[in-house]
């Protein structure tokens, strides 16, 4: 296995816990926009996210819920335009310890989301001055990179091979990103769509367990850890 040189990150579910606001902005459209849905509870929306059923960007998990698509269209542009501003946004707890370790390890940091860098950069604060500044991809700052494309992308800006970076993320699709992109995948069971138990790459519980994950990794290798 090859020695671990960089971590990069989905956002939602992963670093941020935006799933509720997320809902919210859905209940609040619904009701603005006069569709009559019922909009999932948060565990209710973690089942359809296990199902495979695409959830990113906005406009799919719009659609998800039930928005039909020129609604999550309309709902999009209100999402883009003011949902950190209409609503709170909080780090899971143990984020920005996790990030302080991993980046004091020497482990550049990225992030590859299909959110935008605003929905992103705000929530995240100070924590987002830990990321290296070529490895930031988001929804609108990626040219149409897929998720796949982005992790090779920012496996080169830093001059290491894919095969020695770890995606962290919490949804079957980003696990298929990871394998495309010939990186490893380690999944967070505390997020969106990965229940505990799912087979194939190992699971982290929290952002503690993210960082333990990491730790025990750079063991392996006698030159670098987390002191």
């Amino acid at each position: 296995m090859p020695k671990l040189k960089a971590v990069f990150f989905d956002v939602d579910g992963v670093l941020l816990d935006s799933l509720p606001p997320h809902l919210a902005i859905c209940k609040e459209l619904n009701t603005r926009y006069g569709l009559g849905l019922s909009i999932p509870t948060a565990e209710e929306f973690k089942q359809i996210a296990r199902s495979g059923i695409p959830i990113s960007p906005m406009t799919a998990f719009f659609r998800a819920v039930g928005f039909p698509q020129g609604a999550a269209v309309r709902g999009d542009l209100e999402y883009r335009s003011r949902f950190t501003t209409s609503y709170r946004i909080p780090v899971f707890k143990g984020v920005r310890e996790m990030l302080l370790r991993l980046s004091g390890a020497g482990l550049p940091l990225g992030i590859v989301t299909a959110n935008t860098l605003a929905n992103i950069q705000g929530p995240l604060g100070h924590s987002f001055a830990l990321f290296h500044p070529d490895c930031v991809f988001a929804h609108d700052t990626t040219e149409g990179l897929t998720k796949a494309e982005a992790i090779v992308r920012g496996a080169r800006a830093l001059g290491i091979r894919p095969s020695t970076l770890l995606f962290v993320g919490d949804q079957p699709s980003d696990r298929c990103a990871a394998a495309e992109a010939g990186a490893r995948f380690l999944g967070v069971t505390y997020g969106w769509g990965l229940a505990e138990g799912a087979a194939g790459h190992p699971l982290a519980g929290s952002p503690d367990e993210i960082t333990a994950w990491v730790t025990r990794t750079l063991a392996q290798a006698p030159d670098t850890g987390i002191t």
